[in-house]
């Protein structure tokens, strides 16, 4: 039971996320330029793309349908957003992270590696546990 809600939670935080950034793309965009890593066009096709990803993959890890797969794009994800925030940190950029839509206030560093890190622990905990407990099922 517990992990089932926690597939809902760590899947929910990406639907959440990415319907935010769906409703105000032009923002996201904006977000993503702040970071100075991608020029356009692909900053605009990120902003396009990534959270309709982030919606799919959500819901595959929420509803079991294709949820390795789920896991694997947003594990994945969160460790290219770790990366994308600390080369920025690194390179003394502000930054506007966009995570859970539009601020015009610059994001502080901390707080989103923080965040991203326990995100990226739950979903490293519910990838060990789904092997686990398919090797349990091999086993039996």
């Amino acid at each position: 039971m517990l992990r089932l809600l926690l597939h809902f939670f760590f899947g929910g935080v990406f639907v959440y996320a990415g319907l935010l950034k769906v409703m105000d793309p032009i923002s996201f965009l904006d977000d993503i330029r702040s970071f100075d890593l991608l020029g356009d066009p692909w900053a605009a096709w990120v902003a396009m793309g990534l959270p309709w990803l982030e919606i799919l993959a959500g819901l595959a890890v929420m509803s079991g349908f294709l949820r390795s797969g789920g896991m694997m794009i947003l594990n994945t994800s969160l460790l290219v957003f770790l990366a994308a925030i600390l080369i920025s940190w690194w390179r003394g950029i502000d930054i506007r992270c966009g995570c859970f839509g539009h601020s015009d206030a610059t994001s502080s560093y901390r707080d989103l590696i923080v965040r991203d890190l326990l995100l990226l622990a739950a979903g490293i905990v519910l990838v060990w546990q789904g092997r686990s407990k398919a090797r349990t099922q091999a086993s039996a």
